[in-house]
């Protein structure tokens, strides 16, 4: 899909405040965007945005074969991917003409600069090499995409840590990060690139384009620079002819430039290493995440307030009928014997028990069975002592006639004998009642 081009209405708006030092969004002709560097919680990551252009850079590294021209050296990769996120342009899985100047510039300015020691990431001559990978992704397009692209990459070369290997006889022993330390890349110096519009056959400068005032200019400079004020990489897009001067004025504005974001990443990367060094996860890319959408879809804390309670003095009545507790009871439950009632009966049951088994078995009664058993034994006395009388005076007749020589006849007179009988007869009687 292309893109509409500018209307001759809004070319002519935009060139002539351009020319009268006017921009859209209230900038200088010499003056850049904010920008904006964040290292994600996953070594090797970065995002960097530079006005509404956004970019992401990820780094890995694998273990590969060197070529047989370098055999001690190893090798450094860049991809990039033009979503159609960022432009309705771009197409998936299709880089362009615009896709392919991006790689070819970004490789002149990281590899072909030698800002990363290459001969370290060599393991074993001949045999095995780190392959470090850059994957750069364009998330948003809004001019400057090579400035941004390069610092996003940059970035998350210094922040990336490839493992820690030991060599063996026969093979290659590869740490992770919890057993030893990765160990960081070797970087000499970190070029920063500088976009520089021309206007007028270079007369005018405009530093910093965005993409619709890149589509009004005659064409740009790109510089990469370094903090030591070396020039990297100096590469033009169109066919104008420049001046010395022209040309060093474009060098000095992007070594100013370059001396400012190298101190960006570098406080960058040591606020990332201190929180690590503190074991504190960094928050990553979702500082980059508006609150507003953070906070999509999820309600606010409510503070539940309790009613209030008058602690006065309550009337007397209230008092009265009011109980200290309240117990919740069956209404079907009515005349039934409590829990209560027959766990106290318990508890007295097992404390006797345990006084009469410490006592030594003495029995404990109570007085009304002591007095019943009080009476038992006073009539069995008695009887006894009833029987006892009976018995002496029957063996007293029979010792009397026993004793005599003579046998006797003793004849009593039958009303008292019947007496006696029936004496005898009631008081059987009785004692059988009792």
């Amino acid at each position: 899909m292309r893109v509409p081009p500018l209307t001759t209405c809004e070319k002519e708006v935009i060139l002539e405040a351009l020319k009268s030092g006017k921009r859209f969004d209230f900038r200088g002709l010499e003056e850049f965007r904010g920008v904006k560097l964040v290292v994600g919680s996953e070594i090797g990551t970065a995002i960097c945005t530079i006005g509404n252009t956004k970019v992401i850079a990820a780094v890995s590294a694998q273990i590969a074969e060197p070529s047989s021209m370098r055999p001690h050296k190893g090798v450094i990769i860049i991809d990039v991917d033009l979503s159609p996120m960022a432009n309705v342009s771009n197409e998936h899985d299709r880089l362009g003409s615009k896709g392919m100047e991006l790689i070819r510039l970004l490789e002149l300015i990281i590899r072909d600069s030698r800002c990363i020691d290459v001969e370290s990431l060599c393991i074993r001559a001949g045999k095995e090499i780190w392959k470090v990978r850059v994957d750069v992704r364009i998330l948003d397009e809004d001019g400057s995409l090579l400035d941004c692209a390069c610092l996003a990459a940059i970035t998350a070369l210094q922040h990336f840590k490839r493992p820690n290997v030991t060599l063996e006889p026969h093979h290659t022993l590869i740490y992770s990060e919890y057993e030893k330390a990765p160990v960081p890349l070797n970087i000499y110096h970190m070029p920063i690139c500088t976009t520089i519009g021309l206007l007028d056959k270079g007369q005018m400068v405009v530093i910093d384009p965005t993409e619709k005032e890149a589509a009004c200019l005659d064409g740009s400079i790109v510089v990469a620079c370094n903090k030591r004020r070396e020039v990297c990489a100096l590469h033009q897009s169109t066919n104008l002819v420049l001046s010395t001067k022209q040309i060093e004025r474009c060098v000095k504005l992007a070594m100013s430039r370059a001396e400012a974001l190298t101190a960006v990443v570098s406080d960058v990367i040591k606020q990332d290493q201190r929180e690590r060094s503190a074991f504190k996860r960094p928050d990553g890319f979702s500082i980059t995440t508006p609150s507003l959408i953070l906070t999509s879809g999820t309600a606010a804390a409510r503070q539940i307030n309790a009613p209030r309670i008058q602690h006065g003095r309550e009337p007397e009545e209230k008092m009265l009928y009011q109980p200290s507790v309240i117990v919740n009871e069956n209404p079907l439950s009515v005349g039934s014997v409590k829990q209560e009632e027959v766990d106290e009966d318990a508890l007295i049951a097992e404390q006797l028990s345990i006084i009469q088994n410490s006592v030594g078995g003495v029995a404990v009664s109570d007085p009304q069975s002591s007095g019943v058993s009080k009476r038992k034994k006073e009539k069995e006395m008695v009887d006894d002592l009833l029987d006892g009388i009976c018995d002496s005076e029957e063996e007293e007749v029979k010792t009397e006639i026993l004793g005599s020589s003579e046998p006797m006849e003793v004849v009593l007179p039958v009303v008292e004998q019947q007496k006696d009988e029936e004496d005898v007869t009631s008081w059987r009687k009785k004692k059988k009642k009792v």
